[in-house]
């Protein structure tokens, strides 16, 4: 009796082991692990994010050689805005976004600031921000288009005193985080870097006037570093390197540094706002697209004497760099604005840019970017 109590305690150990041990035929690739707890707060970025969306499928090998040979389309808004306090869009703004959706559809929305009109303490933001998402924000959307944004100085200011407009910002858009292949977004949104297809996006945090701080200028470089493979590469601000606007010539960054990190690194094109006025320049090898306004407040180009229509800039690019910068006038969108109505260079010395299709010459006729 005790040998026969000890062989049913030893088949029920059996029993009990040996489903942990083998792994049963067929169940293999069923198996799911449970769900993990997620420690980060609602809006904040999580490292799944910074890889890629969590609703972006996987891409196959055959679907990412075929994105990167394809055509890219991106548009480029800025400077929305009207007087302070205003939550009301003029016919632009409406007419912008309906061509974008319906007739451009392009991959990509950038904006380079001034979405709303801040940059004074006791407003309405959260009113101010409702009325952009509806005009703007809920509209491409609901075409499938992602946003991406970069602070303005009527939107979150840099300086002290509009801390909460900071605030405010930050809660917008970590709410309405665009669904993009994210590189780095520890600083969301207001510096953060994305790829689409063969391209690098970096969006920088420049609403004031001066150099960005060692801080943020060194997260660009190594940003580029790290995405040195790409074959495209695009930095966004609202505050531009260089000055082209009447009245505005030197709200700039003016970071010689920055630039610098350009040209090493191959950045093929800047963009900015603030200025008002479209001009597509260059300096060396880096394009520098400043944007017109589609709110309020046009202005003229350095050494002219009509403003600058409002316009939405269009970049295409492929995997062998871009191919196409124009501005589509508004409010119809039927046609471009002409390069060769704009000047062939705006600004002098080591201030000046060259427009792009232009070749840059010196006061004696030699090949010169100074």
């Amino acid at each position: 009796m005790r040998k026969y109590t000890i062989l049913v305690f030893i088949l029920g150990l059996m029993l009990v082991v040996l489903p942990g041990w083998v792994t049963p035929v067929g169940d293999a690739e069923e198996k799911v692990s449970p769900p993990q707890e997620e420690s980060e707060q609602p809006g904040e970025p999580g490292e799944a994010d910074r890889e890629k969306p969590e609703s972006a499928p996987p891409e196959s090998q055959k679907e990412k050689e075929s994105a990167s040979d394809r055509l890219w389309t991106v548009a480029v808004i800025s400077d929305l805005n009207g007087s302070y306090g205003s939550t009301d869009y003029t016919r632009d703004v409406h007419a912008a976004v309906e061509w974008i959706n319906e007739s451009l559809k392009p991959d990509l929305v950038v904006s380079t600031g001034d979405m709303v009109a801040g940059q004074r303490v006791g407003l309405d933001y959260a009113a101010m921000w409702r009325a952009f998402h509806e005009a703007v924000t809920d509209e491409l959307a609901k075409a499938g288009i992602p946003l991406a944004v970069t602070p303005g100085n009527h939107d979150a200011s840099g300086s002290p005193a509009f801390w909460e407009e900071r605030v405010q910002f930050a809660r917008e858009w970590r709410t309405r985080r665009p669904q993009l292949s994210f590189v780095s977004d520890e600083f969301y949104p207001f510096h953060y870097a994305f790829e689409l297809g063969p391209a690098l996006f970096i969006s920088l945090d420049g609403t004031q006037v001066g150099p960005l701080d060692d801080a943020q200028r060194n997260w660009v470089k190594e940003v580029l570093k790290r995405n040195s493979h790409k074959e495209v590469k695009f930095v966004y601000s609202h505050l531009p390197l260089y000055g082209v606007a009447q009245g505005r010539e030197h709200e700039i960054l003016a970071d010689e540094e920055l630039e610098a990190l350009f040209v090493e690194h191959d950045v093929d094109m800047m963009m900015a706002g603030h200025h008002h006025a479209y001009y597509p320049g260059k300096r060396g090898d880096t394009l520098h697209l400043h944007t017109a306004c589609l709110g309020t407040g046009q202005r003229a180009l350095i050494g002219e004497d009509s403003v600058s229509p409002r316009n939405v800039a269009v970049v295409q690019f492929d995997s062998s760099g871009i191919v196409r910068v124009e501005a589509v006038e508004s409010p119809h969108f039927k046609g471009v604005v002409d390069n060769e109505t704009l000047p062939r260079s705006i600004g002098t010395g080591h201030e000046k840019i060259w427009r792009i299709d232009v070749e840059p010459v010196s006061e004696d006729g030699e090949d010169s970017e100074s």
